[in-house]
């Protein structure tokens, strides 16, 4: 089967958690068979660094990038806003990225496109005069509206709130719309899938989750211990892009409502943030916090620690973090919004939102070495069995193939 992936950033080099998702599927899909073009986009805040990139898999998925501005432009945010469209989505739209779609399209015959996130979207109607017979598929990461929805609750300036509003309203119309355009949809959580039911979509759905390769040395032996005593302390972390606002918030409510709760009962214990876009000056006075900036190897970050902080308070989509630490045997402490998608319980990481209650956990797990044992395993488990990324990528592709124009 050949699929053109679309993908409105490059999935490598892996920054964040988008990125993994798409890389995840690109991965899952070549390892059973398909034949997988890759067309992304680039931009300032998402560059297209070919060197850092394996030979062979250029080769193999024969990228081609194309250069997309989507820095703000006030001119077009406003002739949108005049119009009643969407900036959000028609910033991602370029005349040079159609173009060359179109030729891609001209030269190669493709059984699906698959179009990474809503931001592929508006070059639905080239896919369509160019590739009559393609079935199109929308890969939903999340439902757009809802963090921009989410935005502009918390926005305090009145007529910034305004803006956000209608921002969310037109992106939201904009999303039920395209619903109408693609053939099928393929959600990364149930939770998403049910959302374009109630939509009204009507097509075939698929859930295909995050996927991942469980490092080896994790799959062939037992989850590892913890570096530290836990009744000393343990070295926790968090790890994410923190020019997002949910994980800057987020970390800022552990750090004040949470934290001093963990390090009174636990005063050696220590906490450890890394992260795009964090400031290495920040949060450095309190006591027990370690401030890396941006490191250069996330996985290998992860592994010095022994509990992974997931302290989301608002957000969509899943939190790959936490996919990629049970692959690890990392335990995990999260709120409720943090494993919102991954369908994952209480008995695979810690799950409390009032701080109270996920400081008493916390601080009954460093009480209890064989329950931070327990959770290592319970998470490698729940990693190896549910989001394995050659299994989903099988069941991607018995899906397409149900449903591809012979």
């Amino acid at each position: 089967m050949r699929i053109l992936q679309i993908c409105h950033k490059p999935p490598r080099p892996a920054v964040d958690g988008g990125c993994l998702a798409m890389n995840a599927i690109t991965n899952g899909l070549l390892n059973n068979g398909a034949q997988v073009k890759l067309l992304s986009a680039f931009t300032r805040k998402h560059p297209l660094d070919l060197e850092s990139i394996d030979s062979g898999y250029l080769e193999q998925v024969d990228l081609e990038g194309v250069p997309l501005e989507t820095d703000l432009d006030v001119r077009a945010a406003y002739i949108a806003l005049l119009n009643g469209e969407s900036y959000n989505i028609s910033r991602f739209y370029s005349h040079q990225f159609a173009m060359v779609l179109k030729r891609i399209l001209s030269r190669e015959r493709f059984d699906v496109v698959h179009l990474e996130s809503l931001y592929t979207t508006p070059y639905i109607d080239v896919i369509r005069m160019h590739a009559p017979t393609a079935l199109i598929s929308l890969r939903s990461h999340n439902h757009e509206f809802q963090i921009w929805e989410q935005r502009w609750k918390a926005a305090q300036n009145f007529f910034y709130r305004l803006a956000l509003r209608h921002m969310t309203n037109v992106l939201e119309r904009y999303e039920k719309m395209v619903l109408d355009k693609v053939d099928t949809i393929v959600a990364i959580s149930s939770e998403e899938g049910n959302g374009y039911r109630n939509w009204g979509f009507s097509g075939p759905i698929h859930v295909a989750g995050f996927g991942i390769k469980a490092p080896e040395k994790v799959k062939n032996a037992p989850p590892p211990m913890p570096t530290s005593n836990p009744r000393k302390g343990i070295k926790m972390f968090h790890l994410g892009a923190m020019d997002w606002g949910p994980n800057k918030e987020g970390v800022s409510w552990f750090l004040r409502e949470v934290w001093p709760q963990v390090l009174q009962a636990h005063p050696h214990s220590e906490f450890h943030l890394a992260g795009k876009g964090l400031d290495p000056q920040k949060w450095i006075d309190v006591p027990g916090l370690f401030n890396h900036g941006e490191v250069e190897n996330a996985g290998t970050f992860a592994e010095q620690h022994d509990l992974l902080v997931v302290p989301l308070l608002r957000g969509a989509g899943i939190r790959v973090k936490i996919v990629e630490a049970f692959s690890r045997g990392i335990p995990v402490a999260s709120t409720t919004m943090g494993i919102q998608g991954l369908e994952i319980t209480d008995k695979d990481c810690l799950v409390q939102s009032e701080p109270e209650n996920l400081a008493q956990a916390i601080i009954d797990l460093l009480n209890d070495s064989s329950r931070l044992k327990g959770l290592s395993e319970a998470g490698v488990k729940v990693a190896t069995t549910s989001f394995d990324q050659d299994k989903i990528g099988a069941e991607l592709l018995e899906f397409y193939g149900q449903h591809v124009r012979i």
